[in-house]
């Protein structure tokens, strides 16, 4: 297998690898980011709620110590009225008065004034508290407050109830007081003969700076009212911006962030939202948190917004993805290495594998071919032993041919003899002894004829098979000889006829021995492959002269060769008949003997369940070149 083959596999398994890894890694890498945005998320959310926690406590708290204040100044003022009967106004009576609200100004930096206001909305006294200077209004200065919502929404009823303003700017004769003042106003009801009401206005700016104080690096505090006014404001240009420029609906949070205004107005406690890449949380406080019932309908509220900063938040997103995609990547270019290298070990390991496979399965291939081989040469071997025992059994043969001849041809001249001498007697006395013992001799005559012809017969096969030099003979003499010994043959297989076409003079000068064993294997090969043991057919053979060559056939009626082996049939140990012992040699020396020595060819035909047909064309005199060669 070669490198290219086994990188050309390792390829696909190498792709779906690599994309279930970066299918996987993507998937991890999105589940860690997804994990750390929420628990960034979880973390901003916290520190937003903190910040809106301890602001709306801090605010709550105030708004809690503003309503006590105001009570202990009403109740403070009920006692310094009703220590002496005072049934009309009087000047030492508003000195009174004037001496409390002094007295109680001066209690907490967070007073701005104290007014006492006539049921019908006007300023009776007024005091102002500004950086600790405390001073009274004049009476031409003091303003009627009956519009104001303060003076509206005022408790009617006990004399307990406090009434928290809503949250804005002080304004003093139509104009806002700079710098800005965020004030709300306590109100409480004063019964009797000087009934009226208690203002007390609570300037909230340095509760604001302090609320300010509690946005931090990550998350900015702002406060909105009802309407969408910026109280507090991280961009401090937005604070009361709508109430300074009404025509900029910009400075409104309803125009500026319609989306968030809406979030804000959906909730009744602390919300979540997650817009412009920032995270925004909501927390709608009551001014008064004390009031319940219906009255809450008519009590302001705020809203407390923090949120965090989107470049902070954006460039730790940044940061983040950024770092998610450096440890995705490293870790994908380490697992996909890992891989790579785990995919090309193991294919190598099936490349060696596979190899070692093929030289076991090449090497068990030889060793048969070896083993085949060797029992080819065995039998080759022991043909060739057998060949050795059938040419010294033939130079028997031709001795007792020899042997044999001497001694039947002194019976065949005594016989002779014996017949002259009889037909000499038969001519002077004949008689039916004589003719008898004629008729005797005649059959003797007749058989040792024929005895002296197997005799020479013989002795032609096996003097021309070990002839080595090439020698003049007649074909039609080497045809009979092979048929003659092939009689018996013929006897025990009764079905298979033979037919021979062959002239007497069909003379030649090449290797008779030669051409004996070629007919010698054919009559073997047609008596072996084409029949069986009781099948019926023909043998024909046919012989004549062509211009200078030897055109001989032999051609069966039997099974015919398999179109998978007429092919090699001419091929050394090529056989179908090796469980029989057959050495596969055969034809090949046929095929040897026709093309080497006699310079001749073969043409083979045949077809299955029709027969077998050989063609050969040999010289008929073979020159002294093709002796020598």
């Amino acid at each position: 297998m070669t490198f290219g083959g086994c990188f050309s596999r390792e390829k696909p398994l190498l792709l779906v690898c690599l994309s279930g890894i970066m299918i996987f890694i993507l998937l991890l890498s999105w589940g860690g980011y997804r994990l750390l945005l929420d628990n960034k998320t979880s973390q901003l959310a916290w520190n937003e709620s903190e910040v809106l926690s301890r602001s709306a406590n801090v605010f709550s708290r105030e708004m809690g110590h503003i309503k006590r204040v105001t009570l202990l100044l009403r109740n403070s003022v009920n006692a310094r009225l009703t220590s002496k009967d005072h049934t009309v106004f009087s000047a030492d009576w508003e000195d009174l008065v004037v001496d409390e609200f002094s007295q109680f100004a001066q209690t907490s930096s967070l007073i701005s004034q104290v007014r006492w206001i006539m049921p019908n909305g006007r300023e009776r006294i007024r005091i102002n508290s500004q950086a600790g200077v405390i001073t009274r209004v004049e009476n031409s200065q003091l303003q009627d407050k009956s519009d104001r919502n303060y003076i509206k929404n005022a408790p009617r009823g006990t004399e307990n109830d406090v009434y928290i303003s809503s949250l804005d700017l002080n304004i003093e004769n139509k104009e806002i007081v700079r710098p800005f003042q965020p004030t709300v106003r306590g109100v409480v009801k004063i019964t009797g003969d000087q009934s009226g009401f208690l203002v007390v206005n609570y300037d909230l700016s340095k509760l604001f700076e302090l609320i300010r104080t509690f946005s931090t690096e990550e998350v900015s505090l702002e406060i909105v009212d009802t309407t969408g006014q910026w109280v507090l404001a991280a961009d401090s240009s937005l604070e009361w911006g709508a109430l300074l420029h009404s025509n900029d609906s910009r400075l409104n949070i309803k125009t500026h962030l319609p989306i968030i205004w809406q979030s804000m107005n959906a909730t009744d406690g602390l919300e979540r939202v997650f817009n412009n890449g920032r995270l925004w949380s909501f927390l709608k406080q009551n001014i008064d948190d004390d009031v319940i019932g219906t009255q809450s309908e008519q009590v302001s509220s705020l809203y407390f917004v923090a949120r965090s900063h989107s470049e902070a938040f954006s460039m730790w997103r940044g940061r983040l993805l950024l770092t998610i995609i450096g440890v995705a990547g490293f870790s994908f270019i380490a697992i996909a290495w890992l891989v790579w290298r785990k995919i090309t070990a193991q294919f190598e390991t099936y490349r060696l594998l596979t190899l070692l496979q093929e030289e076991k399965a090449q090497a068990e291939h030889a060793n048969r071919k070896l083993n085949l081989t060797n029992k080819r040469l065995v039998d080759l071997q022991d043909e060739l032993v057998e060949t050795s025992k059938l040419s010294s059994l033939g130079l028997m043969v031709a001795g007792l041919a020899h042997e044999m001849h001497t001694p039947l041809g002194g019976v065949r001249m005594a016989m002779s003899s014996c017949k002259v001498w009889l037909d000499k007697e038969i001519g002077r006395s004949p008689s039916d002894g004589l003719d008898k013992m004629n008729d005797s001799l005649l059959i003797a005559d007749k058989n040792l004829t024929r005895a002296l012809d197997i005799v020479s017969s013989f002795k032609r096969i096996v003097s021309d098979r070990t002839a080595q030099d090439a020698q003049l003979f007649f074909f039609h003499n080497v045809l009979n000889d092979i048929v003659l010994t092939y009689k018996s043959t013929f006897k025990n297989r009764v079905g298979i006829s033979l037919v021979i076409e062959c002239p007497d003079d069909i003379e030649m000068i090449g290797y008779p021995g030669a051409m004996s064993q070629i007919i010698q294997n054919l009559f073997d090969n047609a008596f072996e492959y084409a029949f069986q043991r009781s099948a019926k057919g023909q043998i024909s053979i046919t012989a004549s002269k062509e211009k200078e060559s030897l055109i001989f056939s032999f051609e069966d009626s039997g099974n015919g060769i398999s179109p998978d082996v007429l092919d090699s049939v001419f091929e050394p140990l090529i056989t179908t008949g090796r469980q029989n012992n057959h050495t596969g040699l055969g034809l090949h020396l046929v095929n040897q003997w026709v093309y080497q020595l006699m310079k001749g060819r073969i043409d083979l035909t045949s077809e299955v369940g029709v027969g077998t047909k050989f063609v050969f064309t040999i010289p008929l005199k073979l020159s002294l070149e093709d002796v020598a060669t």
